[in-house]
């Protein structure tokens, strides 16, 4: 905190407690009075740990009298020096607070309310009397006077304290929401770019055979003559050659792409797993962000009757996170999306199903083709990739599960996917 923000709060603090002191009581029929400023007071050197504490008692001291003051004299009732006399033991009282407070150093025993409740309702009685004293008006029947300051003071100091906590487990709530939903946010991240890697792994070995077939073309090249002289053969070489030089080129690009991306990743923690209904719950405060975002009021239900802790849970996030969204995209703006979970002959069954436009009986075989896609950007016209349902089987392959579709073009479609309970959860392995 610099200089010019503890200025700032010095002056507003001075401000508050001068206007919520105008709400009072005069309990002895005195100058003497009861007001709410204090519970502001011991607040604000409660709540703003940085601000210096005697500075602040000085300020606020300044400013209640200052304020009463200016009150009195603009209304002519008394000359300025009975005016000073009848106001400076309320300074008084902030300054002689804020020092007590200052020398038992409340601020590091604020961690246990009880006890600073305590010592608050101290600091506070023995403020009052003090200023009982300087305004000689220190009364016969102290008994009762000793429980009104007594009873006063443990109110304020109750009600300060309760705010000051009220506020503190506020904030932590707040701050615990954000940091979910960026937990949240990277854990959908590397589910994404687990699945792209995995993708590009298969790639990898998908140009891996096309490079071994091209240089294998040329090794047959080379030993085929024919009746050929080298010179005829020579072009068909050099060009199956420079082809298989070509795609080692491309496999270098991809495994330093496959590499950055590693390097990107978390360790793999033999631990790290997350219960299933984790999983569906993230999906599902996503989902209902996603469409929020798009400005749809698709219902999301969601139906689990396992209690599976789930060890392969970035496949299982990046698998369900593709359906359920393509559901969303398939569906009105008043949709119906429904998850469910449940366990069958050692296999982990979850369908999701959506009631939107679905899919024609002569495309149900190629959805899963790369390339396939029936949405496109309206602002662009660019259609989708197609590569998620793609991306979709082939995780769901990888855990050695099954995934099927069934749809009725304008009644809705039901992706299921099977798998294996031990390829998730680990067990056996």
């Amino acid at each position: 905190m610099n200089n010019t923000d503890t200025i700032k709060r010095l002056l507003i603090s001075g401000l508050l407690v001068f206007i919520t002191g105008q709400v009072y009581i005069y309990p002895f029929g005195s100058d003497f009075r009861f007001s709410l400023s204090p519970i502001v007071f011991t607040f604000v050197l409660l709540y703003f740990s940085r601000l210096p504490v005697i500075t602040a008692a000085f300020v606020v001291a300044v400013s209640v009298f200052s304020g009463r003051f200016m009150l009195e004299y603009l209304n002519h009732t008394m000359p300025v020096a009975n005016i000073i006399v009848k106001h400076y033991p309320g300074g008084m009282f902030y300054f002689v607070s804020g020092l007590i407070f200052y020398l038992l150093d409340i601020r590091k025993h604020v961690e246990k309310p009880l006890l600073a409740i305590i010592l608050l309702t101290s600091i506070d009685t023995m403020a009052n009397i003090i200023e009982l004293v300087i305004r000689n008006q220190v009364m016969q029947d102290f008994s009762i006077v000793m429980s009104s300051l007594l009873l006063v003071a443990f109110l304020r100091s109750f009600i300060a304290v309760l705010t000051y906590w009220s506020i503190k487990l506020y904030n932590v709530l707040i701050l615990k929401k954000a940091h979910y939903n960026r937990y949240i946010e990277l854990l959908l991240f590397i589910s994404n770019l687990k699945s792209e890697l995995f993708y590009l792994r298969k790639s990898m070995q998908d140009i891996e055979k096309v490079m071994n077939s091209s240089y294998s073309m040329y090794v047959q090249i080379s030993e085929m003559q024919n009746g050929k002289s080298d010179n005829d053969l020579k072009p068909y070489k050099e060009k199956a050659l420079a082809l298989a030089k070509d795609i080692h080129e491309i496999k270098k690009d991809y495994q330093r792409v496959i590499t950055g991306i590693e390097k990107l990743l978390p360790n793999p923690v033999e631990s790290e797993k997350m219960t299933l209904g984790e999983i569906l719950e993230i999906i599902k405060d996503n989902s209902s962000r996603y469409i929020e975002s798009i400005g749809k009021k698709t219902v999301l239900r969601f139906q689990s009757r396992d209690k599976l802790i789930i060890k392969q849970y970035y496949s299982l996030v990046s698998i369900l996170n593709n359906l359920i969204f393509n559901a969303i995209d398939a569906t009105d703006e008043n949709g119906e999306i429904t998850v469910v979970e449940y366990t069958r002959d050692g296999s982990l069954v979850i369908k999701v199903a959506d009631n939107g436009t679905g899919i024609p009986e002569d495309q149900l075989k190629v959805i899963f083709q790369p390339g396939y896609s029936t949405k496109y950007d309206p602002k662009t016209g660019t259609m989708s990739t197609g590569l998620g349902l793609t991306h979709v089987k082939s995780l769901v392959e990888h855990l050695s599960g099954t995934i099927s579709v069934k749809s009725i073009p304008g009644s809705g479609t039901t992706f299921i996917i099977e798998i294996p309970l031990a390829q998730l959860t680990g067990e056996g392995e």
